[in-house]
């Protein structure tokens, strides 16, 4: 069991607000009518014990949530480990790469908003895609219809 609470009613989103894509975020994952739970990393900060939770999950590394070219006087040939990756992290928390989103047990880490919208399987709108071999019912229900 984990550190971090998953629920399948709710989301939980871990971001920074700095950039467009974090202050667009929340707008798009309120269309999936699911409570939220955001968290801003530039406020709340997850421990390091999560951050792990989180890199197991989605079987990566801590590195691979940092935007190196957002870090001053770093040398992306050095090698560190996760707690060092973590301690950047702290220190630089503009340097988060996208953000994390959690519902239930499905954990993803994202970088666009189509990514959002791939994450529920919805176009914009959040109404159910369908593809082209289904049938469409194209017949009147009722007398209000009216179809161009």
């Amino acid at each position: 069991m984990g550190v971090i609470s998953r629920d399948k009613n709710q989301i939980n989103c871990i971001y920074g607000n700095e950039s467009d894509f974090g202050k667009q975020l929340e707008g798009y994952l309120k269309a999936s009518g699911k409570a939220l739970l955001m968290i801003n990393i530039n406020e709340t900060m997850p421990t390091p014990t999560q951050w792990q939770e989180l890199a197991v999950d989605l079987n990566t590394e801590i590195e691979n949530f940092l935007d190196f070219s957002k870090i001053e006087n770093m040398n992306i040939n050095s090698q560190f480990d996760a707690n060092d990756y973590l301690t950047i992290l702290e220190n630089n928390p503009k340097a988060f790469l996208g953000a994390i989103i959690i519902n239930g047990n499905k954990t993803e880490h994202i970088t666009t908003v189509t990514e959002v919208l791939n994450y529920f399987d919805a176009d914009s709108a959040n109404i159910k895609r369908k593809t082209h071999e289904e049938n469409i019912d194209i017949n009147k229900s009722n007398d209000k219809d009216n179809f161009i």
